[in-house]
């Protein structure tokens, strides 16, 4: 697909989308919501699909979708046991106009414990990247545990949630990847009752191991844009800039871009 159409296809999905219903947004990271302050089983979920168009001339990457969620299993009250699954479909043009080449997973549980509105979790996490039809003989996948640490920042129409997170690499394939550390930081900033400022960063540095032939690699994700809300979920219109490590499964190079998508939520 050239690049002329892409934005010309971008915006007619996102009029067909936003004009489907009259729903809500928020920025989606690879973190959980906040816990919803309900006890027991099942408390909180969250849901959500997002498309984006990614400016480059690199035909392997015209498209970036994602699918999934979180969920809370059970609140306990000074703590909560959270399960996030993610869904990444990267799309670019090698074969035909929507070829998509990449299928990634993740794959998160953690157990957490809080003060307020600081929270503290251990969290097991998986990446897995598979290709969509090409071969590909052997995984590239990896495990990693660690800490996350949350902190929420709550005033009337607005909310800040920043996040932190060391990670160590306990299993991998295919990649040289030792510990991660990364940080992110989300704000909504209401405008009325259904119109909602977005913004979210997201920074983090790969340690490679002292063998590689590179050193270490750093990325990170900057978006702004517009939540609209209705009663029963939410749509998000976004814009950013990305950096990406190892964007192909098969090169130890990273890919920047400029992006603009939209993204639907249920409701939180």
């Amino acid at each position: 697909m050239t690049p002329r159409l892409r934005p010309v296809a971008l915006a007619t999905l996102v009029f067909l989308f936003a004009s489907a219903a009259p729903v809500l947004a928020q920025t989606v990271a690879l973190t959980p919501e906040p816990p919803s302050g309900a006890r027991g089983l099942l408390p909180r979920f969250r849901f959500y699909l997002s498309a984006a168009t990614l400016l480059t001339d690199d035909e392997r990457f015209d498209w970036d979708a994602d699918f999934g969620g979180d969920i809370d299993l059970v609140d306990y009250g000074v703590g909560r046991v959270t399960a996030l699954a993610n869904f990444e479909t990267v799309l670019g043009d090698q074969l035909r106009d929507f070829d998509p080449n990449q299928g990634n997973y993740t794959l998160d549980v953690s157990a957490s414990l809080r003060s307020k509105r600081l929270e503290a979790a251990l969290v097991f996490h998986h990446i897995s990247r598979h290709l969509s039809d090409r071969p590909k003989p052997f995984p590239i996948d990896w495990n990693m545990v660690g800490l996350r640490v949350a902190y929420e920042i709550s005033r009337p129409g607005t909310r800040i949630q920043i996040d932190g997170r060391l990670l160590d690499t306990v299993t991998r394939s295919f990649v040289d990847y030792r510990a991660e550390i990364g940080g992110s930081v989300s704000l909504r900033r209401e405008l009325n009752p259904r119109v909602s400022l977005i913004a979210s960063g997201d920074g983090y540095g790969m340690f490679v191991e002292t063998a590689s032939l590179r050193g270490h690699q750093n990325g990170g994700r900057l978006e702004a844009g517009l939540r609209v809300s209705g009663s029963k979920g939410a749509v998000e219109l976004f814009a950013g800039y990305e950096r990406r490590i190892d964007a192909d499964p098969f090169e130890q190079r990273p890919r920047t871009w400029m992006f603009a998508g939209f993204r639907l939520l249920s409701a939180n």
